[in-house]
């Protein structure tokens, strides 16, 4: 996935800590991934209420829109979450790369020629690139799924054929 910088949405990052493997997105994107002040704050009140557990996510960077990507940001609102809506208006204007699982946000990012992917995609990576075996990879995918993600395989080796 290469140097490119990455806007990831809380679907994303919530399926991630809520099997506590955060610290993977951490340790292969590190710097490279990013997040607007809307994903943090929806972040942040799952945690509050306690759907999300306590989770570091302090070494995520905070990007913060200027004035184009405002505009953009009040297009997309009327059709999408802020959280997606701040994602893509980012990602058009900078040029960067976007994880979702929303199904609308993945469709405007595709139709806008946003390269996109989701947990799905960080999962087979993680395997393809030897981070993780397929059986880890599989595994945390199983945990994702009994915590509530609704995902479009059951398992990565459908999906790595």
């Amino acid at each position: 996935m290469g140097l490119d910088y990455w806007l990831v949405d809380n679907s994303v990052i919530s399926n991630f800590a809520l099997i506590g493997r955060l610290d993977f997105l951490k340790d292969i994107f590190g710097e490279k991934l990013c997040i607007p002040e809307e994903v943090k704050a929806e972040f942040l009140i799952g945690v509050n209420r306690g759907i999300i557990p306590q989770t570091d996510i302090s070494w995520l960077h905070v990007v913060s829109r200027i004035k184009v990507e405002e505009e953009l940001f009040d297009r997309f609102c009327l059709r999408l979450g802020k959280g997606e809506s701040a994602c893509l208006s980012v990602a058009i204007n900078r040029k960067w790369k976007f994880f979702t699982d929303d199904v609308d946000a993945r469709k405007t990012a595709q139709r806008l020629e946003v390269p996109v992917s989701g947990t799905i995609g960080i999962l087979t990576y993680l395997v393809h690139k030897g981070h993780i075996t397929m059986e880890d990879g599989n595994s945390m995918l199983r945990d994702m799924i009994k915590k509530g993600y609704f995902s479009p395989a059951d398992e990565l080796n459908e999906l790595l054929k």
